[in-house]
C-alpha cells in the first residue's frame, strides 16, 4: 500500500503532465507566431531564388540546389500550373509569392514562386510539421515544468502528510496505553480540526481509563467484602462444638451477605446494559401511581420495620415506557428514603402534574446530607453515611439517575443534614430514548 505522501505527489505530478500537455497543444493550435515565422522564412528562400534569377545565369536546378535546406524543400510543382486557380496563376505571372496551407495548420504552409517560367513550391520537408517545430519549442520547458511541479509537489505534501503522521504516532502511542499524549493544532483546516478531535479524544479516554481503575478498584473491594465474610462465617460453622443458636445466626449472616452480594452483581449488570444501550426500548402504556404503590407495597416490611408512617399522594398518571426499568428507579428511591428515614418518622410519595411532564417527589425526614455528600451521590460505589454502609453497595442512586436520564428525565436533591433529603424526578410524557443515545446504539 502506498503512502498518502506518495500518491498526493504521484496526483500532483498526474495533473501538471496532464495540464503541460495540454498547454501544449493549446499553444500549437492557438498562437498565431509559428505560421507567421515559417511564412517569413518562405519569404526568404523565395527572395534569394529571385536574386539568384536575377543576379546569375544559374539554371533552376542549381538555384534550387542552393537554396534547399534540411528543414524547407525546394522543388518545381509537378504539373506547373496545372491545378491552380486563376487568381493564383494572375498573381505569379506578376512575380508575387503566394501562399497557402497544405492539410491545414498542423501539417504547414508552401508558397508557390515563378523562377524562370516555372512554379517553385517551397514547404517543410516531410519529416516536420508545425506540430513539430511547436514539440521542439516546448520540450525543454515542459521537461523543467514537470520537475519543478513535481518539486514543488513532494514539498506541499510533505506539509500535508507531516501532521497526519503526527497523528498517526499519536494513535500507536494510545494504543499503547499511552494517554498523554497531545498534539499541538497548528491549522485550522480539516486536519487542524482532526488533531484537535483527536486531543479531545485522548483526553476522554484518560478520564475513562481513570474511571475504569477506580471503578475495578471499588468493585474488588466490594466484593470481597462480602466474599470475606462469607467464607469465613463458613469455616466457623465447621466448628461441630457451636450451638444451635450460634450456628443460625451464621447461617444469617452468610445468606445476608450472599444477598448483598447479589443484589451488587444484579445492580452492576443493569448499570453495564444501560451503559452500552442493550436494553431494548419496549414501550407499553402503564399507569404510573398504581407503580409507585406497589412498590411501597413491596416495601412494606422494611418501613413498618421502623415504625414509618407513610404517606402518598399521587395524581393518576398514565406514561409510555418500559415498566420493569421505571419500577427499578422507585425501589432504589423509596428504599434510600427508608433507610435513611428517623426511627418513627414520615416518609412522603407525591406525583403531580409539571410542565412538559411528571414531577415525582420523595420526601424523608432522615438525617439529611452535607453539601460535600450530596454532591457526589451518584457516583458508583460512593456511600455518604458508614453508620448505614453495610445495607446497601453504592449503586442504587447511580443506576437510577442513570435510567431516568436515559429516558430524558432529569433528577435533583434537596438535603440539609439533620432536616431530611427530598427527591425530585422529573419525567416526560412519553419515555421515548434520548436521541443521542439512540444515534449510538443505532450505529
Amino acid at each position: 500500500m502506498k503512502k498518502i505522501g506518495v500518491k498526493l505527489a504521484l496526483l500532483m505530478t498526474a495533473i501538471i503532465v496532464a495540464s503541460s500537455i495540454l498547454s501544449f497543444f493549446a499553444s500549437m493550435i492557438l498562437s498565431p507566431n509559428l505560421p507567421g515565422e515559417h511564412r517569413k522564412n518562405h519569404e526568404v528562400i523565395a527572395t534569394s531564388l529571385r536574386k539568384l534569377e536575377q543576379e546569375t545565369a544559374l539554371d533552376l536546378d542549381s538555384m534550387i540546389e542552393v537554396t534547399d535546406t534540411s528543414i524547407y524543400e525546394v522543388q518545381v510543382r509537378e504539373g506547373g500550373k496545372d491545378g491552380l486557380s486563376v487568381e493564383t496563376i494572375e498573381r505569379l505571372d506578376e512575380n508575387e509569392v503566394v501562399f497557402s496551407f497544405e492539410k491545414g495548420r498542423i501539417r504547414g504552409l508552401k508558397a508557390l514562386v515563378m523562377i524562370r517560367g516555372e512554379v517553385v513550391e517551397i514547404r517543410l520537408n516531410q519529416g516536420y510539421s508545425l506540430l513539430s517545430f511547436t514539440a521542439y519549442r516546448l520540450w525543454d520547458s515542459l521537461l523543467f515544468f514537470v520537475a519543478i511541479g513535481a518539486l514543488l509537489a513532494m514539498i506541499i505534501t510533505r506539509r500535508v502528510v507531516r501532521p497526519i503522521l503526527r497523528l498517526s504516532e499519536g494513535t500507536q502511542q494510545v494504543a499503547g496505553g499511552d494517554f498523554d499524549v497531545e498534539i499541538d493544532v497548528n491549522s485550522e483546516d480539516e486536519v487542524g480540526i482532526l488533531t484537535e478531535n483527536f486531543n479531545r479524544m485522548v483526553k476522554e479516554l484518560k478520564n475513562m481509563e481513570v474511571l475504569r481503575k477506580d471503578f475495578i478498584s471499588n468493585v474488588s473491594h466490594e466484593f470481597k467484602t462480602p466474599m470475606a465474610s462469607i467464607k469465613g462465617f463458613a469455616t466457623l460453622l465447621k466448628d461441630p462444638d457451636l450451638n444451635r443458636e450460634q450456628r443460625n445466626e451464621y447461617v444469617n449472616i452468610i445468606v445476608e451477605e450472599t444477598d448483598r452480594l447479589a443484589h451488587l452483581s444484579s445492580n452492576l449488570l443493569k448499570l453495564s446494559k444501560l451503559e452500552n444501550q442493550e436494553i431494548p426500548d419496549a414501550p407499553e402504556e402503564f399507569s404510573l401511581d398504581e407503580q409507585i404503590r406497589r412498590t411501597v407495597l413491596l416495601l412494606e416490611p422494611r418501613w413498618s420495620g421502623k415504625g414509618l408512617d407513610v404517606q402518598l399522594n399521587l395524581e393518576e398518571h398514565f406514561l409510555e415506557g418500559n415498566e420493569e426499568l421505571l419500577q427499578q428507579v422507585w425501589v432504589n428511591l423509596v428504599s434510600n428514603g427508608i433507610k435513611f428515614s428517623k426511627q418513627g418518622g414520615t416518609l412522603k410519595v407525591n406525583s403531580r402534574e409539571d410542565e412538559g411532564g411528571i414531577m415525582v417527589e420523595i420526601i424523608d425526614e432522615g438525617i439529611g446530607m452535607t453539601p460535600e455528600v450530596k454532591a457526589r451521590i451518584f457516583e458508583k460505589f460512593y456511600q455518604g453515611d458508614s453508620a448505614h454502609g453495610g445495607e446497601g453497595s453504592g449503586l442504587g442512586l447511580p443506576l437510577a439517575k442513570r435510567i431516568i436520564e436515559y429516558y430524558r428525565g432529569s433528577i435533583d436533591v434537596e438535603s440539609e443534614p439533620g432536616q431530611g433529603t427530598i427527591i425530585k424526578v422529573h419525567l416526560p410524557e412519553r419515555l421515548s430514548m434520548d436521541p443521542g443515545r439512540e444515534r449510538q446504539r443505532n450505529a
